[in-house]
């Protein structure tokens, strides 16, 4: 199969390391909200891509973090008047209770940043050593450009990054914190308090997966300053290249603008599954490929759900032929080559779509093996009751 990897701005083969096994580190939620309809993308999105790799007879290692070390949750705990672990845990029960009910499938490992800080501080006193990163006031620093700056994701920092500014103490303007002295938080040797976002995600990654990933998935809105970072920290502890394919999916619109728990503009998963069922939220998803940008509206909704029905339909009447025309055949064919096509979904369902027409408009042989696919690849339950 290709995949589009951001690194290299192309379409490329999929070769993992292992011809048996893949890597894959998938960043998961900042945990001081519910999920809403971007968050579901992402899961959706990745959750095919594991399926198909599945289905191709590979084993998948599939580690997701959650970020329970934030502002946000101390501001939700305060506001609560819970402790932020307290907080934490609430919305990653509620992030189990949302993505079973989107039928994702749960990840080999999940990971929390707070049981990995004794390993973050062993990279950043690492990273001290090696002239990497440097401390200023109560604050240690990355330093960007010892390590060579910039640009395993991000190739024109002039046209990409914006608002960058020289803060005092801080060596160059690209410089990110690996560790902020707060008095509160976590005991380490350089005083009581918090580690930097992006060093949470190399420690959890390469603890759980090694040193080299074969893909790390994420929303596009991660590729700077996140990925970008992730990248030039793991480089300089290792000197090997730290993900192989950079897969990002793209963002959720409503009204025009990304979809953000920090924005006023946001969709629930569950406001949403109380109108329609899951598999049409998930089918309005996979409609498009996940490198497209998608708008959020009850029109688009009601659309998928109407396909979803004539897919359902179609299923239903498709039980019990076991033997394969070569109609059918050809369908089948025409799915799975638009997945090995850099994760085609929209082209796949564009197939299910036409076969279903022909079966509800007549009979077609051996129809039930596509249907079989989109349930097994797609993980649209299409024996769900309408």
């Amino acid at each position: 199969m290709k995949i589009f990897n951001t690194r290299t701005g192309s379409k490329e083969d999929f070769i993992p390391q292992d011809p048996f096994e893949v890597k894959a580190y998938v960043c998961g939620p900042t945990v001081y909200d519910l999920c809403h309809v971007g968050h579901a993308r992402t899961y959706i999105n990745f959750d095919v891509l594991k399926r198909y790799l599945i289905s191709l007879g590979y084993r998948v290692t599939h580690v997701q973090n959650f970020t329970d070390i934030d502002e946000k949750i101390d501001q939700r705990a305060k506001k609560e008047g819970l402790s932020p672990h307290e907080v934490a845990e609430r919305f990653i029960r509620e992030y189990f209770f949302d993505m079973d009910s989107l039928n994702v499938m749960r990840a080999t490992k999940y990971t929390r940043a707070s049981e990995y800080v004794p390993k973050i501080i062993k990279i950043t006193e690492r990273l001290l050593e090696l002239g990497y990163a440097y401390r200023s006031g109560n604050t240690i620093y990355f330093d960007v450009e010892a390590a060579g700056g910039f640009g395993e994701l991000v190739k024109d920092l002039k046209e990409t990054i914006v608002g960058e500014i020289r803060v005092q103490g801080k060596r160059g303007p690209f410089d990110f914190v690996l560790w902020r002295v707060t008095g509160e938080g976590f005991d380490s040797p350089f005083g009581r308090g918090v580690p930097g976002w992006h060093t949470e995600c190399v420690a959890m990654s390469m603890d759980t997966l090694g040193e080299t990933l074969d893909i790390h998935w994420g929303g596009k809105d991660l590729i700077y300053p996140h990925h970008e970072c992730e990248s030039l920290i793991a480089k300089a502890l290792t000197g090997k290249r730290f993900v192989r394919y950079w897969v990002h999916n793209d963002f959720v619109l409503i009204e025009g603008e990304k979809m953000s728990k920090s924005s006023g503009g946001k969709a629930y998963i569950r406001d949403i599954l109380k109108k329609y069922p899951a598999e049409v939220l998930r089918t309005w998803i996979l409609r498009s490929n996940y490198r497209t940008k998608i708008e959020y509206s009850e029109e688009s909704l009601e659309g998928a759900r109407v396909l979803y029905e004539k897919m359902r339909k179609a299923a239903a009447k498709s039980r019990g032929k076991e033997e394969v025309g070569q109609c059918a055949k050809d369908f089948a064919a025409t799915f799975m080559s638009a997945l090995d096509d850099d994760l085609e979904t929209g082209e796949a369902l564009s197939a299910v779509e036409e076969l279903s027409d022909l079966i509800l408009e007549r009979e077609v042989e051996g129809a039930r093996r596509i249907f079989s696919l989109v349930e097994t690849i797609l993980g649209i339950k299409l024996h769900a009751p309408p």
